[in-house]
Formats: C-alpha cells, structure tokens, sequence
C-alpha cells in the first residue's frame, strides 16, 4: 500500500528548496538595505564591502554569494528604489497632453528627488566612478522610456518611433540632470515655479511634435 507521504511527494519536496530561495532573498534584501544605509551615511568611496556586511549581519562570503562587487551592490539598489516599478513613468505617458499634467507630475518627480536627495548624491558619485552602475542607470533610463507605450506608439513607422524613443531619452536624462542639480546637491537654484513652468511648456512642445523623423543632412559635394 502506498503510504500518504510517498502518494505527494511533490509540495514535501518542493518545501526546502522554497525555503532556502526565501531566505536567500531575506538575506539579499538585508545586504540592499545595508548598502542605502551605508551610502546615506558616508558615500560611495567610503563604503566597504565589509561595513555592508556588518550593517547587514553577515559575511564578507555572504555577501559573494549574491553581489560580485560593491558596485553591483550598489546598481542592484538603484534598480531597486527606480520608480518605475510603482508607475510614475506610466504617469507621464497620460500626462503628456496637457501641460498642466505635464508640470504636476515634473513637481512630484522634483519631490521624489529631494527625499531620495543623501542617496543619490552618493548614487551619482557611483555612476561617475565605477561603470557598471552608469551602465545601469542607463538602463533603467531605457526602461522607463519603454513604459510609455502610448506615446512611443504614436509613431506611424519605424523611423518616426525611433525619433519618439529619442525624445524621451533626451528629455528624461535632462529631467535627471536639472534635478541633480537644483534639488539634490542645489549648486543651482533658479525660481522653482519658473522652472516647472519652462519645463513644462517644452516638454509639452516636444512631446506634441508630429512624430516625424528630422531630416538627415548629407553631404554633397559638387563637380
């Protein structure tokens, strides 16, 4: 007779591994929230695999196991506190037709810049030194501009898409830029409603253009 145990196998089985995989995750989750504690605290150059380690409660082996280098620890936060996950790019896809939504949701990005200022002051040194996390935020940029697809998809062909990816690009690394510089380290600090309301209305101008690939200018040379 077969006993019940043996009759399921399966989810008996399955139980340690799930285990192991959600404490492996815990611990992983442990390490992040080490690496935003130390870089809040000091910065990037300062922060020390083994300080990591300590502020997370485990090894140096442990931390190998789920980080090859501080700066892979360092871009797996900056994946983890991109907002995109909760939307926000999403938002600006809606809002690109009025420039009133335009510069509300500029507003709330200037904000969430400013209550992430200590980390990504340290974030942005990072980027600057180890490449691994500036090819990450790049990434992420490219991410985010794939969460508009109503406004990617305005294009009618290839070429006109490519132009509206583009745009997106341009304007989401200046957004990052002014950001930077006027909330986050404040080495510029121009009228805030001013600014909201220029960056608004050339969004809104961008945005709105036709689509229409710009004209390739070729050199020609004549007999």
């Amino acid at each position: 007779m077969t006993s019940a145990a043996s009759a399921e196998p399966g989810p008996r089985a399955d139980r340690p591994a799930s285990l192991r995989a959600e404490y492996r995750e815990q611990t992983r989750r442990r390490l992040l929230t080490a690496v935003r504690e130390v870089l809040e605290e000091s910065d990037y150059t300062a922060a020390t695999v083994d300080g990591i380690s300590g502020r997370a409660g485990t090894s140096r082996a442990t931390f190998y196991l789920h980080f090859r280098s501080k700066a892979e620890a360092v871009a797996a936060l900056l994946e983890d506190v991109t907002p995109s996950d909760r939307g926000w790019y999403a938002a600006l896809d809606a809002a690109i037709g009025s420039p009133e939504r335009l510069r509300r949701w500029m507003d709330d990005a200037l904000r969430w810049y400013e209550s992430h200022a200590r980390l990504l002051v340290a974030l942005n040194e990072a980027g600057a030194i180890d490449r691994t996390v500036a090819e990450r935020r790049s990434a992420a940029i490219e991410r985010l501009v794939s969460t508009m697809p109503g406004y990617l998809g305005r294009g009618h062909n290839e070429a006109a898409r490519a132009s509206a990816r583009m745009r997106l690009q341009l304007l989401v690394r200046q957004l990052h830029q002014v950001a930077m510089d006027t909330v986050v380290q404040c080495t510029w600090q121009p009228d805030r409603d001013l600014l909201l309301d220029v960056m608004a209305a050339d969004w809104h101008a961008t945005l709105e253009a036709s689509g229409e690939p710009p004209a390739r200018t070729e050199d020609r040379t004549e007999d």
